[in-house]
């Protein structure tokens, strides 16, 4: 895949995917050909699912949390 199609399928710019996944190797491109920098669809899944875990989980935290104020 490409940045652009990364970008797309985790809905965010291009300029993130960039400088914040791929230069921190979050995600590993596995082909730079002329500045061009390809990712594996398999690897961008993995990295979708692991931050949609991790927002589930933040929001079953902040459910648990305000139930705990309700109750005070």
């Amino acid at each position: 895949m490409t940045v652009a199609d990364v970008a797309a399928m985790l809905n965010v710019s291009h300029g993130y995917v960039r400088k914040k996944l791929l230069r921190k190797h979050v995600l590993r491109p596995i082909a730079v050909r002329r500045g061009r920098k390809l990712v594996l669809r398999a690897r961008v899944k993995r990295y979708c699912r692991k931050r949609q875990r991790k927002a589930r989980q933040a929001l079953r935290e902040l459910a648990r949390v305000s139930q705990g104020a309700k109750t005070c």
